[in-house]
């Protein structure tokens, strides 16, 4: 049987081609490796504490106290690789007052472990970290979570202006598909009763004439809700270069995808002169009296409308939200969702850095937060107690052992 000419239409169809994107050709070319571990197996204690102080303060010499905050170039004591306070006469290291502060690995690991962490193209699970660099479980997990964290403190931050797409996403956790839509043990609360006059219409047994109008379709959507259902919402602001993409994304988490809510993720995070593309989900109408443009795109109808009207960056982030959700973390928390959102926005925001500029940013990043409010102890029971929603801080539920858990006296 001869095989059909490379020309066929018919082979077109059934084996499409993805077409290269500008971020593919990036992934292929010699800017996208700018280190590598040969560089880092090479590097000293010392140059480790360099590294790290480069990336915090800008400078090896020139930093500020983190006792009482004096900016001078202050005594280095190279055999403690610790810096002598000019004013206050105190001791630090590059670590003091950080995420890292306490830390028991070497710097030359724990810098190791952070670049394995960051290279993951849609994640790091703390097993596989665990894994690769043979340490305990505790370790990795609250390590890949400090990361987290800074990124969620010092990243996630900023008002963007611009044009910014804008768009919501169920993501309710583990097998989130399934429970979507559908009753999960009545819901997030009693079904509401409909008013008589959006029942759904009826036919006059005399006459045959249909009376009253349909029933809105998403009038009870809330009843049919599963509780710990979540949204992500996200802002991504467009590159003002052609073909670049998204330049900067803003992430939240919220209960419902409600006027409220979005109005509050998008005054947070976008200025009254930004112009934002949604979808016509009513929730976004107020956007029109509160930035200086507000223009929808009709789903149902086309992916983006003339002019350049689209969220496709915001449905795009979505997408990889749910690759991370899915196919690497298999399911995170509730708890901790705004903070994998955090990392999700990051290595969208970080695609076309070098691997070297971006050990750099995350290391500056996480380490000018100041000490971890989060994971400082987690392993002696100092855990947060809150979920980090749009409404507000909210009782979460935890996974874990609960509260004066005892193991059982062997028998």
């Amino acid at each position: 049987m001869s095989a059909a000419p490379v020309n066929d239409p018919n082979m077109r169809k059934l084996f499409p081609l993805r077409q290269r994107t500008g971020t593919a050709a990036f992934h292929l070319s010699r800017n996208a490796v700018g280190m590598g571990f040969d560089d880092l197996n090479l590097l000293t204690e010392r140059q480790a504490v360099m590294l790290l102080a480069e990336a915090q303060w800008g400078s090896t010499t020139y930093m500020p106290c983190p006792h009482c905050g004096t900016l001078d170039k202050h005594y280095w004591s190279g055999k403690e690789r610790r810096w002598k306070c000019k004013c206050c006469d105190k001791r630090f290291s590059v670590t003091s007052g950080t995420p890292y502060a306490d830390h028991k690995l070497p710097l030359t690991k724990l810098i190791k472990m952070v670049f394995t962490w960051i290279n993951g193209a849609s994640g790091k699970p703390a097993l596989q970290l665990r894994r690769d660099w043979n340490v305990a479980y505790p370790t990795a997990f609250t390590l890949a979570h400090k990361l987290r964290e800074g990124l969620l403190r010092g990243f996630n931050v900023g008002v963007l202006a611009g044009v910014h797409e804008m768009d919501g996403a169920d993501m309710n956790g583990r097998r989130y598909r399934e429970k979507r839509n559908r009753p999960q043990g009545g819901g997030g609360g009693p079904k509401p009763t409909v008013p008589a006059h959006l029942l759904k219409p009826k036919v006059d047994p005399e006459t045959g004439e249909i009376m009253g109008p349909p029933k809105p379709p998403k009038y009870d959507k809330k009843a049919r809700m599963p509780l710990d259902r979540r949204l992500l919402l996200v802002i991504r602001q467009r590159s003002v270069s052609k073909g670049k993409g998204a330049v900067a994304t803003r992430v939240a988490v919220a209960l419902s995808e409600s006027t409220a809510t979005v109005t509050t993720m998008a005054s947070r995070f976008a200025s009254s002169e930004s112009a934002i593309m949604s979808d016509e989900d009513p929730s976004y109408a107020s956007f029109s009296r509160l930035f200086a443009e507000h223009r929808t795109v009709n789903h149902s109808k086309a992916f983006s409308m003339p002019g350049g009207v689209s969220n496709n960056q915001a449905e795009s982030f979505n997408w990889r939200m749910r690759r991370l959700v899915e196919g690497i973390y298999l399911g995170p928390s509730n708890k901790y969702l705004a903070d994998y959102a955090a990392e999700a926005a990051w290595r969208e925001d970080t695609r076309r850095l070098s691997t070297g500029k971006k050990l750099r940013h995350i290391l500056g990043v996480t380490l000018r937060v100041g000490l971890s409010e989060w994971w400082r102890g987690y392993t002696h029971g100092h855990h947060r107690d809150v979920e980090l929603l749009v409404e507000g801080e909210q009782t979460a539920n935890t996974r874990g052992r609960k509260k004066g858990w005892k193991p059982k006296p062997p028998r």
